[in-house]
Protein backbone atom coordinates (compact mmCIF):
# COMPACT_ATOMS: atom_id res chain seq x y z
CA UNK A 1 0.00 0.00 0.00
CA UNK A 2 1.64 3.42 -0.96
CA UNK A 3 -1.19 5.47 -0.92
CA UNK A 4 -3.60 6.66 2.12
CA UNK A 5 -6.01 8.60 2.39
CA UNK A 6 -8.09 10.30 5.45
CA UNK A 7 -11.62 10.44 5.53
CA UNK A 8 -12.64 9.30 8.77
CA UNK A 9 -13.47 13.02 10.45
CA UNK A 10 -12.15 16.53 10.06
CA UNK A 11 -10.58 16.14 13.42
CA UNK A 12 -7.41 14.49 11.87
CA UNK A 13 -6.70 17.77 10.69
CA UNK A 14 -3.16 18.94 10.79
CA UNK A 15 -1.68 22.49 11.84
CA UNK A 16 -0.02 23.82 8.34
CA UNK A 17 3.65 25.59 8.34
CA UNK A 18 1.56 28.78 9.06
CA UNK A 19 -0.84 28.09 11.83
CA UNK A 20 2.53 26.38 13.51
CA UNK A 21 4.73 29.48 13.41
CA UNK A 22 1.75 31.52 15.02
CA UNK A 23 1.95 28.99 17.78
CA UNK A 24 5.33 29.38 18.23
CA UNK A 25 5.29 33.07 17.94
CA UNK A 26 1.97 33.54 20.20
CA UNK A 27 2.09 36.25 22.66
CA UNK A 28 0.71 34.78 25.86
CA UNK A 29 0.03 35.59 29.71
CA UNK A 30 -2.27 34.31 32.60
CA UNK A 31 -6.10 33.54 31.01
CA UNK A 32 -7.09 32.86 34.23
CA UNK A 33 -6.41 36.04 35.28
CA UNK A 34 -7.60 37.66 31.79
CA UNK A 35 -4.63 38.37 30.52
CA UNK A 36 -3.49 36.83 28.05
CA UNK A 37 -3.56 38.81 25.16
CA UNK A 38 -4.03 35.89 22.03
CA UNK A 39 -6.74 34.98 24.16
CA UNK A 40 -8.30 38.36 24.37
CA UNK A 41 -8.29 38.49 20.59
CA UNK A 42 -9.64 35.72 19.53
CA UNK A 43 -12.47 36.62 21.97
CA UNK A 44 -12.94 39.98 20.97
CA UNK A 45 -12.70 39.26 16.86
CA UNK A 46 -15.70 36.02 17.51
CA UNK A 47 -17.29 38.65 19.65
CA UNK A 48 -17.26 41.24 16.61
CA UNK A 49 -17.53 38.39 13.47
CA UNK A 50 -20.82 37.57 15.12
CA UNK A 51 -21.93 40.69 16.45
CA UNK A 52 -22.35 39.61 19.76
CA UNK A 53 -21.00 41.25 23.28
CA UNK A 54 -18.99 38.72 24.16
CA UNK A 55 -17.22 34.84 23.47
CA UNK A 56 -15.08 32.97 25.64
CA UNK A 57 -12.39 30.53 25.05
CA UNK A 58 -12.65 26.63 25.70
CA UNK A 59 -10.50 23.23 25.13
CA UNK A 60 -13.17 21.38 23.61
CA UNK A 61 -16.78 22.03 21.92
CA UNK A 62 -18.21 19.70 24.14
CA UNK A 63 -17.32 21.42 27.12
CA UNK A 64 -18.04 24.44 25.40
CA UNK A 65 -21.59 23.01 24.69
CA UNK A 66 -22.67 21.51 27.82
CA UNK A 67 -21.51 24.65 29.70
CA UNK A 68 -23.92 26.61 27.59
CA UNK A 69 -26.78 24.26 28.57
CA UNK A 70 -25.76 24.63 32.35
CA UNK A 71 -26.18 28.41 32.24
CA UNK A 72 -29.48 28.18 30.65
CA UNK A 73 -30.95 25.69 32.37
CA UNK A 74 -32.44 24.45 35.53
CA UNK A 75 -31.99 21.22 37.23
CA UNK A 76 -34.70 18.70 35.96
CA UNK A 77 -35.58 21.14 33.02
CA UNK A 78 -36.16 20.00 29.31
CA UNK A 79 -33.40 20.34 26.55
CA UNK A 80 -35.52 19.78 23.50
CA UNK A 81 -32.91 18.89 20.60
CA UNK A 82 -32.97 16.38 17.81
CA UNK A 83 -32.80 12.82 18.39
CA UNK A 84 -29.21 12.28 17.04
CA UNK A 85 -27.66 15.56 17.95
CA UNK A 86 -24.21 15.90 19.38
CA UNK A 87 -25.01 16.96 22.72
CA UNK A 88 -27.29 14.57 23.51
CA UNK A 89 -26.39 10.97 20.95
CA UNK A 90 -22.55 11.45 21.67
CA UNK A 91 -21.58 13.24 24.76
CA UNK A 92 -21.68 10.26 27.22
CA UNK A 93 -24.56 11.62 28.64
CA UNK A 94 -22.87 14.12 29.85
CA UNK A 95 -26.36 16.68 29.77
CA UNK A 96 -27.65 14.77 32.82
CA UNK A 97 -24.95 14.41 34.81
CA UNK A 98 -23.36 18.40 33.95
CA UNK A 99 -26.38 20.39 34.46
CA UNK A 100 -28.96 17.99 35.81
CA UNK A 101 -31.22 18.41 32.89
CA UNK A 102 -33.16 15.53 30.95
CA UNK A 103 -33.05 15.45 26.80
CA UNK A 104 -36.20 15.10 25.14
CA UNK A 105 -34.75 14.10 21.58
CA UNK A 106 -37.26 14.72 18.59
CA UNK A 107 -37.64 13.08 15.22
CA UNK A 108 -35.94 15.49 12.63
CA UNK A 109 -35.35 15.34 8.58
CA UNK A 110 -31.74 14.37 8.15
CA UNK A 111 -31.05 16.14 11.54
CA UNK A 112 -32.91 19.08 10.69
CA UNK A 113 -35.81 20.39 13.50
CA UNK A 114 -39.17 21.49 12.23
CA UNK A 115 -40.32 24.83 14.10
CA UNK A 116 -43.60 22.70 14.31
CA UNK A 117 -41.63 19.80 15.86
CA UNK A 118 -40.67 21.98 19.03
CA UNK A 119 -43.67 23.94 18.71
CA UNK A 120 -45.73 20.63 19.97
CA UNK A 121 -43.32 19.75 22.41
CA UNK A 122 -42.62 22.87 24.19
CA UNK A 123 -43.96 22.58 27.79
CA UNK A 124 -44.19 24.98 30.35
CA UNK A 125 -46.77 23.87 33.38
CA UNK A 126 -44.29 22.67 36.10
CA UNK A 127 -46.55 19.70 37.46
CA UNK A 128 -46.89 17.30 36.58
CA UNK A 129 -44.62 18.11 33.78
CA UNK A 130 -41.17 18.99 33.50
CA UNK A 131 -40.79 22.51 32.31
CA UNK A 132 -38.78 23.23 28.87
CA UNK A 133 -35.58 24.98 29.65
CA UNK A 134 -33.90 25.42 26.07
CA UNK A 135 -33.33 23.84 22.59
CA UNK A 136 -30.26 22.54 20.98
CA UNK A 137 -30.05 22.98 17.00
CA UNK A 138 -27.29 21.27 16.05
CA UNK A 139 -25.95 23.35 12.48
CA UNK A 140 -24.55 21.53 10.53
CA UNK A 141 -25.83 18.28 12.06
CA UNK A 142 -22.99 15.53 11.69
CA UNK A 143 -25.39 12.33 11.56
CA UNK A 144 -27.53 13.81 9.28
CA UNK A 145 -25.29 14.22 6.90
CA UNK A 146 -23.54 17.44 7.31
CA UNK A 147 -26.99 18.90 6.59
CA UNK A 148 -27.73 22.93 6.90
CA UNK A 149 -30.98 24.69 8.78
CA UNK A 150 -32.68 26.82 6.43
CA UNK A 151 -32.94 29.89 7.24
CA UNK A 152 -35.96 30.46 6.53
CA UNK A 153 -36.26 27.22 9.60
CA UNK A 154 -33.80 29.17 11.68
CA UNK A 155 -35.91 32.09 11.47
CA UNK A 156 -39.51 30.05 12.26
CA UNK A 157 -37.45 28.58 15.47
CA UNK A 158 -36.12 31.97 16.71
CA UNK A 159 -39.41 33.08 16.31
CA UNK A 160 -41.22 30.28 18.06
CA UNK A 161 -38.82 30.28 21.42
CA UNK A 162 -38.98 34.25 21.40
CA UNK A 163 -42.80 33.90 21.77
CA UNK A 164 -42.43 31.03 24.57
CA UNK A 165 -39.72 33.26 26.25
CA UNK A 166 -36.95 29.99 25.65
CA UNK A 167 -33.36 30.75 24.58
CA UNK A 168 -31.69 28.90 21.56
CA UNK A 169 -28.53 27.28 21.99
CA UNK A 170 -26.62 26.48 18.47
CA UNK A 171 -24.10 23.74 18.38
CA UNK A 172 -22.05 25.04 15.97
CA UNK A 173 -19.09 23.02 15.43
CA UNK A 174 -18.96 23.29 12.04
CA UNK A 175 -21.03 26.15 12.29
CA UNK A 176 -18.26 27.79 9.33
CA UNK A 177 -19.01 25.00 6.91
CA UNK A 178 -23.11 26.15 7.24
CA UNK A 179 -21.88 29.64 6.27
CA UNK A 180 -19.82 29.07 3.55
CA UNK A 181 -22.83 26.76 2.14
CA UNK A 182 -25.01 29.80 2.78
CA UNK A 183 -22.74 32.46 1.06
CA UNK A 184 -23.47 30.61 -2.15
CA UNK A 185 -26.26 31.40 -2.75
CA UNK A 186 -26.47 34.77 -1.12
CA UNK A 187 -22.81 36.08 -0.18
CA UNK A 188 -24.26 38.99 1.88
CA UNK A 189 -25.31 35.91 4.72
CA UNK A 190 -24.13 37.75 8.03
CA UNK A 191 -22.70 35.34 10.39
CA UNK A 192 -24.88 36.96 13.16
CA UNK A 193 -27.79 35.47 11.58
CA UNK A 194 -27.23 31.92 12.59
CA UNK A 195 -27.96 33.10 15.91
CA UNK A 196 -31.20 33.85 17.88
CA UNK A 197 -31.54 36.80 19.54
CA UNK A 198 -32.14 35.29 22.86
CA UNK A 199 -29.71 32.72 23.12
CA UNK A 200 -25.64 31.09 22.42
CA UNK A 201 -23.47 29.86 20.18
CA UNK A 202 -21.01 27.28 20.65
CA UNK A 203 -17.85 26.40 18.10
CA UNK A 204 -15.13 24.02 17.66
CA UNK A 205 -11.78 25.27 16.21
CA UNK A 206 -10.28 21.42 15.64
CA UNK A 207 -11.92 20.41 12.49
CA UNK A 208 -12.25 22.00 9.01
CA UNK A 209 -10.42 24.94 10.35
CA UNK A 210 -7.28 23.16 11.37
CA UNK A 211 -6.20 24.20 14.91
CA UNK A 212 -4.85 21.13 17.09
CA UNK A 213 -7.46 21.98 19.49
CA UNK A 214 -9.79 24.92 21.03
CA UNK A 215 -13.68 26.00 21.01
CA UNK A 216 -15.83 28.85 21.77
CA UNK A 217 -18.82 30.02 23.26
CA UNK A 218 -20.88 33.32 21.84
CA UNK A 219 -22.99 35.10 23.35
CA UNK A 220 -24.04 38.26 25.50
CA UNK A 221 -22.13 39.71 28.37
CA UNK A 222 -24.31 37.82 31.28
CA UNK A 223 -24.03 34.54 29.40
CA UNK A 224 -20.83 34.52 28.85
CA UNK A 225 -19.88 35.97 32.31
CA UNK A 226 -21.54 32.57 34.33
CA UNK A 227 -20.21 30.39 31.45
CA UNK A 228 -16.89 30.94 32.39
CA UNK A 229 -17.89 30.45 36.33
CA UNK A 230 -19.10 27.00 34.91
CA UNK A 231 -16.14 26.67 32.71
CA UNK A 232 -14.21 27.00 35.85
CA UNK A 233 -16.05 24.21 37.37
CA UNK A 234 -15.74 22.08 34.56
CA UNK A 235 -11.76 22.72 35.00
CA UNK A 236 -11.34 24.48 31.65
CA UNK A 237 -9.48 27.38 32.92
CA UNK A 238 -6.52 27.76 31.47
CA UNK A 239 -3.27 29.54 32.13
CA UNK A 240 -1.02 30.32 29.07
CA UNK A 241 -3.64 29.52 26.61
CA UNK A 242 -2.48 32.14 23.77
CA UNK A 243 -0.60 29.16 22.15
CA UNK A 244 -4.01 27.46 21.44
CA UNK A 245 -5.92 30.50 20.55
CA UNK A 246 -3.28 31.93 18.11
CA UNK A 247 -4.07 28.99 16.18
CA UNK A 248 -7.37 29.94 16.25
CA UNK A 249 -6.82 32.55 15.17
CA UNK A 250 -4.87 31.67 12.19
CA UNK A 251 -7.84 29.10 11.19
CA UNK A 252 -10.18 32.31 11.13
CA UNK A 253 -7.86 34.40 9.28
CA UNK A 254 -7.23 31.92 6.95
CA UNK A 255 -9.11 28.96 6.55
CA UNK A 256 -12.59 29.58 6.49
CA UNK A 257 -13.13 30.10 2.67
CA UNK A 258 -11.18 27.09 1.75
CA UNK A 259 -13.93 25.07 3.57
CA UNK A 260 -15.33 25.53 -0.28
CA UNK A 261 -12.94 23.09 -1.20
CA UNK A 262 -14.09 20.32 0.87
CA UNK A 263 -17.61 21.01 0.48
CA UNK A 264 -17.08 20.76 -3.11
CA UNK A 265 -14.54 17.23 -2.57
CA UNK A 266 -17.56 15.87 -1.08
CA UNK A 267 -19.55 16.37 -3.53
CA UNK A 268 -17.74 14.67 -6.24
CA UNK A 269 -17.01 11.81 -3.71
CA UNK A 270 -20.77 11.28 -3.24
CA UNK A 271 -21.89 11.03 -6.82
CA UNK A 272 -18.91 8.53 -7.75
CA UNK A 273 -19.86 6.69 -4.87
CA UNK A 274 -24.01 6.77 -5.72
CA UNK A 275 -22.97 5.51 -8.98
CA UNK A 276 -22.02 2.16 -7.54
CA UNK A 277 -23.51 -0.85 -7.57
CA UNK A 278 -25.37 -1.74 -3.93
CA UNK A 279 -24.28 1.47 -2.38
CA UNK A 280 -26.94 4.41 -1.83
CA UNK A 281 -25.83 7.82 -1.15
CA UNK A 282 -28.92 10.62 -0.57
CA UNK A 283 -27.34 13.49 -2.87
CA UNK A 284 -29.83 16.12 -1.41
CA UNK A 285 -28.15 15.30 1.78
CA UNK A 286 -24.60 16.31 0.72
CA UNK A 287 -24.53 20.08 1.87
CA UNK A 288 -20.83 20.17 3.15
CA UNK A 289 -18.53 18.29 3.83
CA UNK A 290 -19.80 14.91 4.46
CA UNK A 291 -20.95 11.89 2.62
CA UNK A 292 -23.11 8.97 4.23
CA UNK A 293 -23.13 5.73 2.04
CA UNK A 294 -26.08 2.92 3.26
CA UNK A 295 -24.56 -0.39 1.94
CA UNK A 296 -27.28 -2.04 1.29
CA UNK A 297 -26.39 -5.55 1.53
CA UNK A 298 -26.25 -4.32 5.55
CA UNK A 299 -24.05 -3.97 8.46
CA UNK A 300 -21.86 -7.23 8.24
CA UNK A 301 -20.70 -6.02 4.78
CA UNK A 302 -20.25 -2.39 5.63
CA UNK A 303 -18.04 -3.70 8.06
CA UNK A 304 -15.86 -6.01 5.76
CA UNK A 305 -15.93 -2.85 3.55
CA UNK A 306 -14.07 -0.84 5.85
CA UNK A 307 -11.77 -3.35 6.46
CA UNK A 308 -11.15 -3.74 2.73
CA UNK A 309 -10.82 0.26 2.19
CA UNK A 310 -8.37 -0.06 5.14
CA UNK A 311 -6.39 -2.40 3.28
CA UNK A 312 -5.85 -0.07 -0.03
CA UNK A 313 -5.09 3.21 2.37
CA UNK A 314 -8.37 4.49 2.57
CA UNK A 315 -9.79 5.45 6.02
CA UNK A 316 -13.71 6.06 6.50
CA UNK A 317 -16.53 5.57 9.34
CA UNK A 318 -18.37 2.62 9.77
CA UNK A 319 -21.61 3.55 11.83
CA UNK A 320 -23.87 0.07 11.28
CA UNK A 321 -25.00 -0.29 7.65
CA UNK A 322 -23.83 3.04 6.95
CA UNK A 323 -20.21 4.53 5.56
CA UNK A 324 -19.49 8.46 6.62
CA UNK A 325 -16.47 10.08 4.83
CA UNK A 326 -15.62 13.45 5.42
CA UNK A 327 -13.53 15.65 3.36
CA UNK A 328 -11.21 18.32 4.45
CA UNK A 329 -7.92 19.98 4.09
CA UNK A 330 -6.39 16.29 4.38
CA UNK A 331 -7.57 15.12 0.98
CA UNK A 332 -7.75 16.98 -2.18
CA UNK A 333 -9.60 15.68 -5.22
CA UNK A 334 -7.12 13.35 -5.79
CA UNK A 335 -8.00 11.44 -3.06
CA UNK A 336 -11.59 11.27 -4.36
CA UNK A 337 -11.32 9.99 -6.93
CA UNK A 338 -8.87 7.02 -5.66
CA UNK A 339 -11.05 6.59 -2.52
CA UNK A 340 -14.32 5.95 -4.96
CA UNK A 341 -11.82 3.69 -7.45
CA UNK A 342 -11.19 1.36 -3.88
CA UNK A 343 -14.61 1.52 -3.25
CA UNK A 344 -15.70 0.31 -6.49
CA UNK A 345 -12.50 -2.36 -6.81
CA UNK A 346 -13.79 -3.47 -3.00
CA UNK A 347 -17.36 -3.69 -3.62
CA UNK A 348 -16.77 -5.88 -6.64
CA UNK A 349 -14.52 -7.80 -4.94
CA UNK A 350 -17.36 -8.75 -2.08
Amino acid sequence: MDRSAEFRSDTFTLPDAGMRRAIYEAEVGNAAYGEDPSVSELELTLAEYFGREAALFFPSATMAGQCAIAVWCKPAEVVLIEEYGHNFYFETGSMSFISGTQAQPLPGQNGILAAATLAASIRHIENPHARTGLIVLENTSNYGGGTVYPLATLERIFNLADSHKLPVHIDGARIFNALQHYRLSDPAVRPGALLPATGSLSLCFSKGLGAPMGAALVGDADFISEAARVRTLLGGTLRQAGFMAAAALYGLQHNIDRLNDDHRNARTLAERLAGIEGLAVALDTVQTNMVYVDVQAGAGRAARLIEQLGERGVRAWNLGRRLRFVTSMLVDDTDCDYAAGAVAQAMRAA
